[in-house]
């Protein structure tokens, strides 16, 4: 299980028995007509990226104090397809973005001080897409989750520096994101970890400021002890949120209706062959792109306090 490079010097881990992961493409593997459905489905056509750009960028210019490359025609469709090419819309989760990053920076470190999280197998990504492209995001949410080592803001830290990598996938684009939480082993001590205040960051980092869209997330092994996490969440979600996060039992068959168990490994009910990428490899792809990322995405945002306030 090795970091290797492929014709395009695309960073890959090779994990074996003919799978590996990459974080970046340029195409959709999963032919042309789901790609033609994705790209109808949030509205993307020749026509409605030349308005969305143009309309995006007055949109801006209207707010001052938002500093984003205005001029960066791939910067600005990655929110307009998060948007579903309505410049509204996509001006609203750039500004959200925005006001998160600059009140709670620690939601939003490089990918050099998050390595940890990655090693620790805490936060890492399944092998195969499922059957409608989208890349499903792993966090361990319970016995792999050491607390004295990993906190919940680089928990979230992690998933959203993963997001904004995957922002180089034409397949993460078009087909959106999936999160899997696996609850196996929650305690008490990492219930603990959840305040009010780090849910509800969570919560806006997932349904509002994702620079990919969030398809849905699933919670899974949510033992009885889950009930004490989940009385902090429910207050806390908006009606979307509810309607996007399914909430699995320790029946995983239930998992099966919303991802194909071809691409699952067995631990989650699934039969995929593929191998577990290793911590240590995928925090060494991970920092491949420490550099990209933060010239790329962590430097823009809001320049003012008074910006930030609502």
């Amino acid at each position: 299980m090795t970091l290797k490079f492929n014709e395009k010097n695309h960073p890959y881990v090779d994990l074996g028995a003919g799978y590996q992961i990459c974080l970046q493409d340029d195409s959709c593997a999963h032919g042309p007509e789901l790609e033609a459905k994705a790209r109808q489905f949030i509205n993307e056509s020749p026509q409605s990226l030349t308005r969305g750009l143009e309309e995006l960028r007055k949109l801006i210019a209207a707010d001052p104090d938002l500093n984003v490359p205005i001029d960066n025609d791939w910067y600005l469709n990655v929110y307009l397809r998060a948007g579903f090419y309505d410049a509204h819309k996509a001006l609203g989760i750039l500004q959200a973005n925005s006001k998160q990053k600059a009140k709670n920076p620690e939601y939003f470190a490089p990918i050099k001080a998050l390595r940890h999280v990655y090693e620790e197998g805490v936060v890492w990504l399944l092998a195969e897409r499922d059957v409608d492209g989208a890349p499903v995001i792993v966090v361990e949410s319970g016995k792999r989750w050491n607390t004295s080592k990993v906190t919940v803001e680089e928990i979230n830290s992690a998933v959203s520096a993963l997001v904004g990598v995957l922002t180089q996938s034409e397949e993460a684009q078009l087909h959106g994101v999936k999160l899997l939480f696996d609850m196996d082993g929650l305690s008490m001590s990492h219930i603990m970890q959840f305040t009010p205040k780090s849910t509800a960051i969570m919560l806006n980092l997932i349904e509002n400021c994702s620079s990919v869209r969030t398809v849905n997330t699933h919670t899974i092994n949510a033992g009885m002890i889950y009930n004490m996490l989940y009385a902090i969440i429910k207050p806390l979600q908006s009606k979307r949120m509810r309607e996007m996060m399914v909430i699995h039992g320790r029946n995983l068959s239930s998992l099966a209706k919303y991802i194909n168990p071809k691409i699952l490994p067995p631990r989650f009910g699934g039969t995929s062959k593929a191998p577990i990428c290793q911590g240590r490899v995928f925090a060494e792809l991970m920092m491949y792109y420490d550099e990209w990322l933060s010239k790329t995405l962590l430097p823009f945002g809001y320049t003012r306090k008074n910006s930030i306030s609502s």
